[in-house]
C-alpha cells in the first residue's frame, strides 16, 4: 500500500511540474514583452527587429542586410543586441549607428531570449509600444521575408 502512495506521489508531481512549466514561445513572449517596456518603445513603431551579434551567422547576416535595406523606415525600431564590436558591425552594414534613431543598442542584453531562439534576429509586430507577435528568422522560417512584404507596400 505504502508503494502505491509513493508512486502516485510521483506521478502527481510530475503532473504538476509539467503543468506549470511554460512553452518556449511563452517565456519568449513574456521576456520580449519585458523588454519591450524596458526600454520603453515609442508607440510610432510597429515593428521590433531583434538583431544578434552571435548565433547563426546566415541569419544574422540576413538581419543585418535588412537593416541595411529599411534602415530608413521610421516604422522599425533595430535592436543590437549581444555585440561583440560596433565597430565592426558598422564597417559591415555602412550604417553609422549613431546616426539613426531607430537603432538601440542593447548593452544590457535585455532582448537576448533564454530559449534556443537566441541564435536567431527575431522580429516583432507592436501595438502602441506593446508587443502583438513574434517569430525569429531561423532556417526553418523567413520572417524578414515576410517583414518584407508587408513593409514594402
Amino acid at each position: 500500500m505504502r508503494k502505491i502512495n509513493i508512486k502516485l506521489w510521483i506521478v502527481f508531481i510530475f503532473f504538476v511540474t509539467a503543468s506549470c512549466s511554460k512553452s518556449p514561445e511563452e517565456t519568449e513572449k513574456k521576456y520580449l514583452t519585458n523588454a519591450i517596456e524596458q526600454i520603453a518603445v515609442d508607440s510610432q513603431y510597429q515593428w521590433l527587429v531583434v538583431l544578434p551579434g552571435l548565433g547563426c551567422h546566415g541569419c544574422i547576416q540576413e538581419g543585418e542586410f535588412f537593416m541595411q535595406e529599411y534602415i530608413d523606415n521610421q516604422q522599425i525600431l533595430f535592436v543590437l543586441t549581444k555585440v561583440s564590436s560596433l565597430k565592426i558591425l558598422q564597417q559591415k552594414t555602412e550604417v553609422r549607428i549613431s546616426e539613426h534613431p531607430n537603432i538601440y543598442v542593447d548593452k544590457d542584453n535585455l532582448f537576448a531570449v533564454p530559449s534556443d531562439n537566441n541564435i536567431y534576429p527575431c522580429v516583432i509586430q507592436l501595438k502602441e509600444g506593446k508587443m502583438v507577435k513574434h517569430s525569429f528568422q531561423s532556417p526553418q522560417n523567413d520572417a524578414f521575408y515576410q517583414l518584407e512584404q508587408i513593409v514594402k507596400k
